[in-house]
């Protein structure tokens, strides 16, 4: 046992999933924020041009959060929760 595993105190399933939760809403406002950029400066889109951005700006993002999702799913089962949760929370600048 390390001295993380004893001054830490557990973290819980809920802060994992509200960290889970608010590294989607970051990454998709980004996202948003993007793709509305990038359309101003396309100018007019078809409907197949528009789901065919929202497809590839929603992809980028699910294969960008697949790691820090797995870990922070791995650091439960590890217990290193706390750790894992406060630095995914500084590294994203996340508000929990």
């Amino acid at each position: 046992m390390t001295s993380t595993d004893v001054d830490s105190p557990p973290v819980l399933d809920s802060e994992i999933s509200g960290t889970i939760v608010s590294l989607r809403e970051r990454f998709e406002a980004v996202r948003r924020g993007e793709a509305d950029h990038v359309r101003g400066r396309l100018g007019n889109l078809s409907p197949d041009q528009e789901k065919l951005v929202e497809s590839l700006t929603r992809g980028i993002i699910e294969r960008v959060l697949q790691a820090p999702v797995a870990m922070l799913l791995n650091a439960a089962a590890a217990n290193q929760s706390a750790l894992i949760v406060d630095l995914v929370g500084r590294i994203f600048n996340l508000r929990m």
